[in-house]
């Protein structure tokens, strides 16, 4: 078994590896934008050989810290990933002649991601931080009940309440409604 996000292609046995590792909050360079990773996420994966990929199958647990788009607040969100990658050594590829890219007779539905081997290794940097910025929601919310800001004056409407008044929205075509009553009277006479 190892235990890091690197695995030699000579360590792997003809039976395929199992790999089990602890993430740190520095270990996948994510940038600020992105999810951050709350104490440590747990990686579990089989690596086995084929003729000249490598198979990865893995899962990705642990808890990931959002910031909510309605009140701004960080909160954290349990996270279970499962991912399947295909290792190639490109020199090898080069030499066979064969095309990076989705395997032969696979469907869209069925792809499998290809990833370079770098100096006979398999690093699981790169699939790893894809897969927790691609499972991150687009518009990642603390509570379906969240309250988000004020308007006027950016207080958490979680934390309590403010007293501006309510801002009334302005309808687009409310100008419409002032030009029209003019014409609804002359109608009505």
């Amino acid at each position: 078994m190892v235990t890091s996000l690197s695995v030699n292609l000579r360590d792997i046995p003809p039976e395929g590896m199992h790999v089990a590792c602890a993430i740190g909050v520095g270990d996948l360079q994510l940038a600020e934008k992105d999810p951050r990773i709350k104490d440590v996420l747990t990686l579990t994966a089989d690596v086995h050989a084929n003729d000249a990929d490598w198979q990865v199958e893995g899962e990705l647990h642990g808890l990931l810290v959002h910031e909510c788009v309605r009140c701004l607040e960080a909160f954290d969100m349990p996270v279970a990933i499962s991912f399947r990658a295909l290792y190639r050594d490109l020199e090898q590829r080069g030499a066979q002649g064969r095309e990076i890219g989705h395997g032969e007779g696979e469907s869209n539905l069925e792809a499998v991601d290809y990833y370079p081997t770098v100096m006979h290794r398999i690093e699981f940097h790169d699939v790893l931080r894809e897969h927790i910025i691609l499972s991150a929601p687009m518009q990642p919310i603390c509570s379906e009940s969240c309250q988000g800001l004020c308007q006027m004056c950016g207080q958490n409407l979680n934390a309590k309440a403010c007293e501006c008044e309510e801002v009334k929205a302005k309808l687009p075509f409310a100008i419409l409604q002032d030009v029209l009553k003019p014409s609804r009277n002359s109608l009505a006479s």
